[in-house]
C-alpha cells in the first residue's frame, strides 16, 4: 500500500466527514472503502503523483493543530472534524483550503464511482447502443520499440496531438518522409472503459493532477498518449472569432480555406437534439427567456451517442481525435507513428536544428528503459509537446529564445462552474458532455458551456460545502442537477520554468480583471438557470448560501471575493512561445518557423499570441496546417 498508517487514518477520517452514513443517501464513504479504494489506486499512478497525495494528507492532518482544535485531524472526533471542515471552507488560509478541496475532490469521484454508489443517484453508466467500430475509422498503426534505434527522416514530429498530427498529415500527404514520436501510450476504444479514476490515471500527465502554482492553485490537466489532449477533450470546435484574428493582424480569408478544410476533416457538426440532453436544453430555455446569444455547440462527432464521457476517452470512436483522424490519414500517406518515445535535446549543428534524441520509455509508467536511446535525423524539427513542454524542452537547452518570452506569456482560460439544481428529475449526465454555449459577454472574455461530466468528477459535486450531511442531501438530488463550465479569457499570464531533473513549475496568479470576468460569468451562468426554472442555483463562492431569486444575483458580483475564494480548473494552455514578427518579443514567425533556430518549427498551442477567448482546438489545427503547408513547400 502506499500510505503509511498515518495517512491511512487521515484519509479515512476525512473521507468519513465528508460522507457520513446515514441522510438521504444512507451509505458513507465508509461503507464502501473509499480510503482502501483510493490506497490501492496509488500504488498503480507515478510516484509524483503518489507523493502530491501523500504530501497534502500529511499538511492536512497537522493543520488542525494550528486551529482551535489543537490536535492532528485524525485524533479528532466527529463533530470536530466537521465543525474543523467547516471553517477550512471559509479559511482565510488558503493552502489549508485548496487542500480539503483536492483531496475533497478525489474522495467524491471514487464514492460515486464505486458501483454501489451509482444507482442510487441514478447514473447508469450510459450504456452505449453499439459497440462495433464505425466501418468508416481508419485503424491507426502505431510502432512501439522495445530497443534503441537511429532513423533519419525528412520532418521529425515531437508530439501527436492537434498540432503535430495535422502537421505529419500535411507533410506526408505532400510526399515527404515524416516521423512523428510520442510519449504517451497508443489507446484506442477498446482502452476507454473502467471508472474516471482508472481513466485519469491512464489517459492523464500526471494522473490529472496537474496544477498551477499561484493564486489560486488551479487544476490543469493535460493528456497524454497518441492523439495528445484530443484523446480526452470535450470535442468543441469554435473558430477563432473575426475580432480575435483582426487583434492578432491575421489575414481572415488566408484563414477561412484552413478553417474549412479542419472542419471537413473532422466531419464538425452543431450538437442534435437527440443527443444534446437536458443539460443543454436548459441552458437553451433559459438562454431563449433573457434573450441572449447562443446555441448548440460544434464538436468534431461522427455516429456520436451522447454517453458523456469525452473527458475520458470516447469508447465508439464517435469523437474524431487525432488517433482516429488525421493520424490515420498521415500514416496513409506514408508517416511512421512512434510511442513511448520521450524526446531528451533537440539536436543542433552549426547554429541549425537537425534532429532529436531522446530515450524509449514504458508507455504507462514512463519509466526509462535501460540503454534505450534513439536519436531521428531530419531537414525540419517540428514541435508541438504542447504549451506546457515545448517551451519547457527549449529552455533546458537554452535554445530560440534570444527574446526572453520562452515560457511566457501562459494564458490558460481558468473557469469553474455553476450548478442549477430543479423541482424535476434531469438526468444531466445523459448526452453530449459539452452541448451547448451562451456567448452573450464573448467579447468581455466570458463563455459559458453547459457542461456535466460523469457523477462525482469535477465541479459536478465537490463544490458543494457545509456539512456533511449537506453534500450527502445534495447527491441525494443529483438527478435533479444541470451543470455548466466558463471559459475566462484571461489578460493575465503565467509561466512555465523547467527545473532541475527533469521537472517543471507552472506559475500562474489571476489578475484582478479576471477575477471580475469570473464573478461576472458565475452572474450569468445564475441568471440563465433562474430563468430556466432553477429552485436554486449553487455558486461554489465561499459561505455563499444557494441562490433562489434574481434578486440574490448581486451577491455574488457585489461581495468581496478574492482569486483565492475562486475553486478554478484550466484546459487550454497557449501563447508560451508566441507567434510574432519582430523576433525581439516573439519565439517564431507567422510560419512556426523559430527566428532564433534555423530547421525548427513549433506547431501547437504554444505558438497562440494570446487568447483564443473560445476552446482553442480548430485555431492550433488550423495554424498548424497553415505551417506544415509552408514547409512542404520549402522542402519540394
Amino acid at each position: 500500500m502506499s500510505l503509511t498508517a498515518a495517512r491511512r487514518a487521515t484519509l479515512g477520517a476525512l473521507a468519513d466527514s465528508i460522507l457520513p452514513h446515514g441522510g438521504a443517501l444512507e451509505p458513507g464513504a465508509s461503507d464502501v472503502n473509499v480510503a482502501g479504494q483510493l490506497d490501492s489506486y496509488l500504488d498503480r499512478c507515478a510516484p509524483g503523483t503518489r507523493r502530491t497525495v501523500n504530501l497534502m494528507l500529511t499538511a492536512f492532518n497537522l493543520s488542525s493543530i494550528a486551529s482551535r482544535h489543537a490536535r492532528p485531524f485524525r485524533l479528532l472526533g466527529p463533530a470536530a472534524r466537521e465543525a474543523y471542515l467547516i471553517d477550512c471552507e471559509k479559511s482565510k488560509i488558503r493552502q489549508r483550503r485548496e487542500t480539503l478541496i483536492a483531496l475533497k475532490a478525489l474522495i467524491l469521484m471514487f464514492f460515486c464511482s464505486d458501483d454501489r454508489i451509482k444507482p442510487l443517484i441514478g447514473y447508469d453508466g450510459q450504456p452505449y447502443k453499439k459497440v462495433e467500430r464505425d466501418p468508416g475509422v481508419v485503424e491507426l498503426q502505431v510502432m512501439q520499440p522495445d530497443h534503441g534505434f537511429y532513423e533519419t527522416a525528412d520532418v521529425v514530429v515531437v508530439g501527436s496531438g492537434a498540432g503535430g498530427a495535422v502537421a505529419a498529415k500535411e507533410l506526408a500527404e505532400a510526399g515527404l518522409k515524416v516521423i512523428v514520436l510520442e510519449e504517451g501510450e497508443h489507446f484506442d476504444r477498446r482502452d476507454f472503459t473502467g471508472a474516471p479514476p482508472e481513466r485519469l490515471r491512464r489517459f492523464y500527465r500526471g494522473n490529472g493532477l496537474t496544477f498551477t502554482i499561484g493564486v489560486p492553485t488551479i487544476s490543469l490537466p493535460i493528456g497524454r498518449g497518441v492523439g495528445g489532449s484530443t484523446l480526452i477533450n470535450s470535442g468543441t470546435c469554435f473558430r477563432t472569432p473575426d475580432f480575435v484574428l483582426d487583434a492578432w493582424g491575421m489575414n481572415r480569408d488566408d484563414l477561412e480555406t484552413l478553417f474549412e478544410d479542419v472542419e471537413e476533416t473532422l466531419s464538425v457538426a452543431a450538437v442534435g437534439a437527440d443527443i444534446m440532453g437536458t443539460n443543454g436544453e436548459v441552458m437553451d430555455r433559459g438562454r431563449r427567456e433573457l434573450g441572449y446569444s447562443g446555441g448548440p455547440i460544434r464538436r468534431n462527432a461522427h455516429g456520436c451517442h451522447g454517453s458523456g464521457v469525452c473527458a475520458f476517452g470516447c469508447p465508439l470512436d464517435a469523437k474524431l481525435g487525432m488517433h482516429v483522424t488525421y493520424l490515420p490519414l498521415a500514416v496513409r500517406a506514408g508517416a511512421r507513428i512512434m510511442s513511448g518515445c520521450r524526446v531528451d535535446g533537440i539536436v543542433i549543428e552549426g547554429g541549425r536544428a537537425v534532429g532529436v534524441r531522446g530515450s524509449i520509455v514504458d508507455p504507462e509508467t514512463g519509466a526509462v528503459q535501460r540503454d534505450a536511446r534513439f536519436e531521428v535525423r531530419a531537414q525540419r524539427v517540428i514541435l508541438a509537446a504542447g504549451a506546457v513542454y515545448t517551451p519547457a524542452m527549449l529552455q533546458r537547452q537554452g535554445l530560440a529564445n534570444s527574446s526572453r518570452q520562452v515560457g511566457r506569456n501562459l494564458r490558460i482560460h481558468p473557469g469553474c462552474g455553476v450548478l442549477g439544481v430543479f423541482d424535476h428529475d434531469l438526468n444531466a449526465w445523459k448526452g453530449v458532455m459539452q452541448s451547448y454555449y451562451v456567448d452573450e459577454k464573448l467579447r468581455d472574455g466570458i463563455l459559458v458551456e453547459a457542461t456535466y461530466p460523469p457523477p462525482g468528477v469535477g465541479y459536478s459535486a465537490g463544490g458543494v460545502g457545509g456539512k456533511g450531511s449537506d453534500l450527502k442531501d445534495f447527491l441525494a438530488r443529483y438527478r435533479q442537477t444541470a451543470a455548466a463550465g466558463l471559459i475566462i479569457s484571461d489578460s493575465g499570464t503565467g509561466r512555465v520554468r523547467a527545473t532541475p531533473g527533469g521537472g517543471l513549475l507552472i506559475t500562474y496568479n489571476l489578475s484582478a480583471d479576471d477575477l471580475r470576468k469570473t464573478l461576472e460569468g458565475i452572474r450569468l451562468t445564475s441568471e440563465i438557470y433562474l430563468a430556466a426554472g432553477a429552485q436554486e442555483v449553487h455558486t461554489l463562492l465561499p459561505g455563499l448560501p444557494a441562490v433562489h431569486k434574481r434578486e440574490e444575483l448581486s451577491w455574488i458580483t457585489d461581495g468581496k471575493w478574492t482569486a483565492a475564494d475562486l475553486k478554478l480548473s484550466a484546459y487550454h494552455p497557449m501563447g508560451t512561445c508566441r507567434i510574432g514578427k519582430d523576433a525581439r518579443s516573439s519565439v517564431v514567425d507567422e510560419f512556426g518557423r523559430a527566428h532564433d533556430v534555423a530547421g525548427l518549427v513549433i506547431t501547437d498551442a504554444s505558438i497562440l499570441p494570446g487568447s483564443t477567448y473560445v476552446n482553442p482546438q480548430i485555431t492550433i489545427m488550423a495554424l498548424a496546417a497553415r505551417s506544415a503547408r509552408h514547409l512542404a513547400a520549402e522542402l519540394s
